[in-house]
């Protein structure tokens, strides 16, 4: 069954990992594809990689329908270059991938200025660039059903942690920016989701700690990250009816989060003193807030050796 069929996606960060995963999954189901990649390592330093080129020719050779760019998404210019690289190949654009990212691990005692720049504008800036031109694309063109933003956002953000920093602080802010475009392009007949992906990549192989996670064993590998394309190849089919939300995935296991909701509420007569304050909140235990930005959701206590989303809470189930 091919999901795509005559559907036009972008994808960025497509020359390897889990993005190279997605163009090859979408060609598959029937999409033409703009493959972008800057062709950077996992820093974010430009090098001579070829790796989009290497990953059309794969899709070619499988009887696929795709095109290289090669703009960085940080760049405004270079973001607005995909869209129209879409348009002017393949005659429209339906599907939009935000994939591309780097990291620059730093404690926030040893942080630079370009630890912070570089992680922003690939991150924050190069999710808002994409979707910003693909946005005023579709407004131009008219509201039409079936189109699809996926953002990338991660563990990371969702639960942040020490260590996490400024990439933390961008996955989270995409999270966000994900529910507030949702609603936004609704209009537009555009939904609107997130995935947090768990696995086994390029950036996770520079990562020893990360990579302890995800160990390989005999059978069936649950950090091959082809099994993440499944799920986005759902979100951007017709298939998919929910926008605004947040999904989790790790081999077999998926899960949705509930974003932004209050834990616990109090009201006064009048205006609260800080010794009333501090009353009111005497009976509430202290605890180290793995909730703190998706308070609702599926929540990570621990981290048990190779079974990471399993670690979280069940996963909550789509509604009927």
């Amino acid at each position: 069954m091919r999901l795509l069929e005559g559907k036009v996606a972008v994808v960025t960060g497509a020359g390897s990992g889990l993005g190279r995963e997605y163009a090859i999954a979408f060609a598959q189901h029937g999409a033409s594809v703009v493959v972008n990649d800057f062709g950077a390592s996992v820093d974010g330093e430009r090098t001579q990689s070829t790796s989009a080129y290497q990953v059309v020719d794969e899709i070619i050779s499988r009887g696929g329908n795709a095109v290289a760019n090669t703009a960085s998404v940080a760049d405004w210019d270079g973001a607005k270059s995909m869209i129209d690289t879409a348009v002017q190949h393949f005659g429209r654009l339906d599907i939009v991938i935000n994939n591309a990212g780097n990291n620059r691990p730093s404690s926030l005692v040893d942080l630079t200025e370009q630890d912070v720049d570089s992680q922003i504008s690939v991150h924050l800036k190069g999710t808002l660039a994409v979707s910003h031109f693909a946005a005023a694309y579709w407004n131009e063109v008219g509201a039409d059903a079936h189109r699809a933003i996926v953002n990338t956002t991660s563990a990371a953000g969702l639960h942040p942690t020490a260590g996490a920093g400024v990439y933390g602080a961008t996955k989270s802010a995409i999270a966000a920016l994900t529910v507030s475009h949702a609603q936004e392009l609704a209009r537009l007949g555009v939904r609107v989701n997130a995935v947090a992906p768990c696995a086994r990549t390029r950036m996770v192989n520079e990562s020893p700690t990360v990579l302890a996670m995800m160990p390989k064993f005999e059978g069936f590998d649950r950090h091959a990250p082809e099994h993440v394309a499944p799920l986005v190849v759902y979100l951007a089919s017709s298939l998919c009816r929910f926008t605004g939300r947040v999904f989790a995935i790790e081999g077999p296991d998926v899960a949705i989060y509930r974003s932004f909701s209050v834990e616990q509420d109090w009201t006064t007569h009048d205006a609260w003193t800080p010794e009333e304050l501090a009353q009111t909140f005497a009976d509430i235990n202290e605890r180290s807030d793995t909730q703190a930005f998706f308070p609702g959701g599926v929540v990570r206590q621990s981290v048990p050796s190779g079974r990471t989303l399993k670690a979280l809470n069940k996963a909550v189930r789509p509604e009927k």
